[in-house]
């Protein structure tokens, strides 16, 4: 009696851990973008496109530029990777033949950014130390990935993302 209650109450454990990460609702990098510094070293669930990183086209833009709503993602086991890699090389392989594709994702993880509150918000670019994370140092955070769920393919034929000439390093 003991065993079948230890093991109903450890399988019941593990099912709402499970859920407690699904149901822990996502920020967008919209939301996320407008400030940074609010989030600086907490744990998120945040939702985007994978492209080179995590991204999302927001409405706003900046005098000087693109509203920069781009996350770095570093960190992670590589089993973590395992299946959003699979997809990107499915995407890739669907892509070359002319397609248009988004690979929306959910990743989990603890945020980094220099980003400090500013009066003109993202756009000021400089009073806000958005600086240093990313190829080139040109993304505003970074995310220390944990997990990553909820991914979905979903062909758009007007994606600024092309997935068909990614770059995979030297050949």
């Amino acid at each position: 009696m003991i065993r079948k209650t230890a093991g109903l109450l450890l399988t019941l454990g593990m099912i709402s851990g499970g859920q407690s990460r699904r149901s822990e609702s996502a920020v967008s990098l919209c939301e996320l973008s407008k400030d940074y510094g609010a989030y600086r070293d907490k744990m998120l669930a945040i939702r985007g496109v994978y492209y080179y990183g995590l991204r999302q086209a927001c409405q706003q833009t900046c005098p000087a530029g693109p509203w920069p709503s781009f996350v770095d993602l570093v960190g992670a086991e590589n089993g973590v990777w395992e299946a959003l890699a699979r997809t990107e090389q499915t995407v890739e392989r669907e892509a070359k033949q002319g397609k248009r594709f988004e690979i929306w994702v959910t990743a989990h993880g603890q945020l980094k950014t220099r980003a400090r509150l500013s009066p003109l918000g993202p756009c000021d670019k400089d009073g806000s130390g958005y600086s240093g994370y990313g190829h080139l140092g040109v993304f505003p955070a970074q995310l220390v990935v944990s997990s990553f769920s909820d991914i979905k393919v979903i062909e758009n034929p007007k994606s600024p993302y092309d997935y068909g000439n990614m770059y995979h390093g030297a050949l």
